[in-house]
């Protein structure tokens, strides 16, 4: 949804997850495929963190923090994160890793205003305000972050989970787009540029000529099918 920042968008996934294992355990490992925000949501499930992102945010572990326990237990749940042992494989597409400068331009700022923020979310905001360390470096929080929020590239929790590297022996890879223009390394997919959706470790990295919307090109697509191909080969 929309209205969400993502690591609660996550957080709501693997709660969804914990609720369809249990109905129909697998028994082979998934691939997960992430375009645009899919992406960044799909790399918090192969993360492990501890306490390294809430000690980004509250400078003290959650036991010396002081909030409801509800709006701890939220938090906790959003960005304390553990990789998920069922997913063997995750294929990045469009992924804004390091966030997009869209999302904190003037477009971004009137997507921001427009999108609403689950009432849900909003009473657990003034908790957080209180309780987070200030950083004039960031995005100061005047209300509870949403979607586009989570996406600008001086967002604290995106500067965070990038320090922290993708949990080792799950292979991923990554689709980006140039518009067909060839200029990579400076590319862009006109809403996420090269420099962010690049990853070192990437088993393998398709640059494909189209705008964001990956998912439609043939070329990306057939490089979907291949990476997919090469999963059933290996089990």
């Amino acid at each position: 949804p929309s209205g969400y920042p993502y690591p609660y968008s996550a957080l709501i996934l693997r709660q969804e997850l914990d609720a369809i294992e249990k109905k129909f355990p697998l028994h082979r490992k998934m691939v997960l495929v992430g375009h645009s925000m899919g992406g960044c949501i799909s790399r918090t499930l192969i993360t492990d963190t501890g306490n390294k992102l809430w000690m980004e945010a509250f400078r003290r572990p959650p036991e010396q923090t002081e909030m409801p326990a509800d709006s701890k237990h939220l938090l906790a749940g959003a960005i304390i994160l553990k990789h998920r042992p069922e997913i063997g494989r995750v294929i990045f597409m469009s992924t804004p890793h390091r966030g997009s400068d869209l999302a904190s331009n003037w477009i971004g700022r009137i997507g921001s205003m427009l999108v609403k923020t689950p009432s849900k979310l909003i009473t657990i905001g003034q908790t957080i305000r209180e309780a987070a360390t200030p950083d004039p470096a960031a995005l100061q929080l005047k209300r509870f972050p949403n979607s586009v929020d989570t996406l600008a590239p001086n967002n604290r929790f995106v500067v965070a989970i990038n320090k922290v590297p993708i949990t080792p022996g799950i292979p991923y890879y990554s689709i980006v787009g140039d518009r067909g223009r060839g200029d990579t390394p400076n590319s862009s997919d006109g809403v996420v540029p090269y420099w962010s959706s690049h990853l070192d470790a990437a088993r393998s990295e398709f640059i494909a000529p189209c705008n964001h919307s990956s998912p439609l090109n043939p070329q990306a697509i057939a490089e979907v099918h291949r990476i997919l191909k090469l999963n059933a080969q290996s089990r």
